[in-house]
């Protein structure tokens, strides 16, 4: 019998150096993991000409170092980590790696690497191993080729020093940015750990590094407190920026509030124990005032741009890509959309999942990035989620209770100061009482009529409301049977065209109907959904032509099948005017929609080309969005022109009377006007829309 080994070709580093890290930053990151694991309390990277091939990287740190014996049986030993014996450090650290791979992606990000270290086991004692990656490449396997490591002595401090040279690839500018942010929320912002801190010899560093050291979780609106214990049993609590615990939640109802519609909670999350830290931030002047802070909401908006979202941090140090730009692994921005009310976005909050997972239930992927999507790792997400999910629905309750609560005080106090007001009038002589309760009437009258005329708007608007929610709703619903219509029409196209000979001529112009009704449905499906988006309510400077240019391509579909032109006379000179973007909208697409009914009663008339204008002017003060087309104009004799603001009013049998309301209301509460004409220059209806123009200041 012939004793033999298990060999492996040099190809396999040279993969695994390719294959373990998707971008050099990464590997330097595993190489700063591994000083944190050495008890270091600093650990300063230092990049050289690495905007080219053939730069130079080099990590210093001044952990424990390694003895001959350490880099022989573990550093050398690629595949194994002595970490998996010893989890913890010397002071007690959990250490964070387990595979032992990663240094090897980054050691073969260059053509050679020197490893200089000092154990502190071995005072005054140097050992220096050098690699020269272009040596494996003629060899047959890995072990034919000897590495030489040198021992001599010396007076520094105990350490480990790693220098890559000649870098197969450069670091180009994203690589370095990446690798700045990595470093910087490597332990920031967050408490803890102590006694580590990352240098990176970059400005792109020390620029971000001063914004993120900075905090400003003092100014959060509130914060929330989550735990998981090892039972896989959450808990969490509600805190206001006040300090006052506003909610806390048991496990069931964490459960509940994220628990899909008629499902039971899970008993238990099986994943490992976890604390989930929320910071949300209300981002406006208003709120900093109440506060009576120093810090202004620039300083804050800047801070979150660098650290927003929600990171997990495993065992004190931050895991790529958890919380990065564009990584919204708990779903908060999607949440937001569906359900706007109250919820934090990653632009608006700051948070951070914390494990330690000694039973290694989260598996990190070879090549650096996060974790294997495994049933645990899911388990985890659904706690963050839920949690998220509890702090909204607590928060919406608690915002309702001070409603109530408010309304109920406004009551006491009316009641309160008429029986002062009558207390006061009794006391005056008769003449004088008869003067006053005069007056006084006459003011409670036009109180009267202030409130019911408010009353009245609010009665309309959650009746609009109300139509609005509906519709979306059942906007949402049609995609599915207007999906079903065009896959149907699409197989009906193709094998009719391959069946039956004179297809064109006996279905073609049918199924092309068919289509192009299902194109129309869909619009009328994606209007409501895309008008009642929640950034469009944001007040800002909006263009109006901008908001032209967004909306037209909504309506095309449906403009087209109603065999409608629409021609765009935008102003040249700039359209700003202080508004939202769901504002203009609302006044335009109510406008459109008049203009295209108009078109379609059977008392329309016989246009052949029937046209809507949309056209903005701009003078020094004012920008003005008008509204004209071709059609047969306003019918005069059923409703006066003046009339046709008021809510309920319309010329249409099916009306609401409700869409030019919208319109002058929206238009007042910017501070414009509007007016239309019955016959304007086209013929038909026109209105025009005078909105104040925002005037630069640069």
């Amino acid at each position: 019998m012939t004793k033999v080994n298990l060999r492996f070709s040099p190809e396999i580093l040279r993969r695994l150096g390719e294959e373990l890290v998707p971008h050099p930053d990464l590997g330097v990151v595993e190489l700063v993991r591994n000083a944190y694991d050495a008890d270091a309390t600093t650990c300063a990277v230092e990049l050289d000409s690495v905007d080219a091939a053939g730069g130079r990287v080099t990590v210093t740190d001044n952990g424990d170092g390694m003895t001959g014996d350490e880099i022989i049986s573990g550093w050398l030993l690629l595949g194994k980590s002595s970490k998996a014996q010893a989890t913890h450090s010397r002071t007690g650290r959990r250490k964070v790696g387990e595979k032992g791979l990663g240094r090897l992606a980054a050691l073969r990000l260059g053509r050679a690497v020197t490893l200089t270290t000092r154990p502190r086991t071995q005072p005054h004692t140097e050992y220096i191993l050098r690699i020269d990656w272009t040596a494996f490449d003629g060899a047959e396997a890995v072990e034919d080729v000897p590495l030489a490591m040198e021992t001599r002595p010396t007076t520094q401090p105990p350490g480990t020093t790693i220098e890559i040279f000649d870098l197969l690839t450069a670091f180009d500018s994203q690589d370095v940015e990446r690798l700045a942010r990595s470093l910087v929320l490597l332990t920031g912002p967050f408490p803890g750990p102590e006694g580590f801190r990352t240098i990176l010899n970059a400005p792109e560093f020390g620029k971000l590094e001063d914004i993120v050291r900075t905090t400003y979780f003092e100014e959060a609106e509130y914060r929330v407190v989550a735990e998981l214990d090892d039972k896989g049993q959450a808990s969490a609590k509600l805190v206001d920026w006040r300090g006052s615990e506003v909610a806390t939640g048991d496990h069931f109802e964490i459960g509940s509030a994220g628990a899909e519609r008629g499902q039971q909670p899970a008993l238990a999350y099986l994943a490992p124990a976890a604390t989930f830290e929320l910071w949300a931030f209300a981002l406006s002047n208003e709120a900093f005032i109440v506060r009576n802070t120093k810090r202004t909401v620039t300083e804050v908006k800047k801070w979150l741009r660098a650290v927003g979202g929600i990171h997990l941090y495993h065992r004190g140090l931050r895991v790529h890509p958890y919380g990065d730009a564009g990584h919204d692994w708990l779903e908060m921005n999607l949440r937001r959309v569906r359900s706007p009310e109250l919820r934090p976005s990653t632009n608006t909050a700051v948070g951070r999942i914390s494990v330690v997972d000694e039973a290694q239930l989260l598996i990190p992927k070879t090549d650096r990035t996060g974790f294997l999507e495994t049933s645990s790792f899911r388990e985890l997400a659904r706690f963050g989620r839920n949690v998220l999910d509890w702090a909204a629905n607590e928060r919406l309750r608690d915002r309702e209770a001070r409603r109530a609560e408010r309304k109920a005080e406004s009551r006491d106090r009316v009641r309160t100061a008429v029986t002062r007001l009558e207390d006061t009038l009794q006391s005056l002589p008769p003449l004088e009482r008869a003067l006053v309760r005069a007056a006084t009437e006459e003011l409670k009258s036009a109180y009267d009529e202030k409130v019911s005329s408010v009353e009245s708007d609010l009665v309309l608007y959650r009746t609009l409301s109300t139509v609005g929610t509906t519709t979306a709703v059942f906007a949402h619903e049609t995609r599915q049977p207007v999906d079903l219509i065009e896959q149907a029409a699409s197989v009906i196209a193709r094998r009719g065209a391959s069946l039956i000979e004179d297809y064109p001529q006996r279905l073609g112009d049918q199924v092309s109907a068919i289509q192009a009704a299902a194109t129309s449905l869909r619009t009328f499906a994606d209007i409501p959904l895309r008008l009642l988006h929640r950034r469009k309510r944001k007040p800002q400077i909006v263009s109006v032509n901008d908001v032209v240019d967004g909306l037209l391509p909504i309506f095309q579909p449906h403009l087209n099948s109603a065999a409608i032109s629409v021609e765009r006379q935008l102003s040249e000179l700039g359209t700003p005017v202080q508004a939202s973007v769901s504002a203009i909208e609302a006044i335009l697409a109510n406008l459109l929609a008049n203009a295209t009914y108009a078109f379609l009663h059977p008392h329309s008339g016989g246009t052949e080309q029937r046209t809507i204008v949309i056209r903005t002017e701009t003078t020094d003060d004012l920008v003005i969005l008008s509204v004209l087309d071709n059609g047969p104009g306003i019918d005069t004799a059923k409703v006066a022109l003046d009339d046709i603001w008021l809510p309920g009013v319309t010329t249409r049998e099916d009306g609401t009377g409700l869409g030019l309301t919208i319109v002058t209301d929206v238009t007042r509460d910017l501070g414009g006007r509007v007016n239309g004409k019955s016959e304007g220059e086209l013929g038909g209806a026109e209105f025009n829309i005078e909105l104040p123009r925002v005037i630069s200041r640069s």
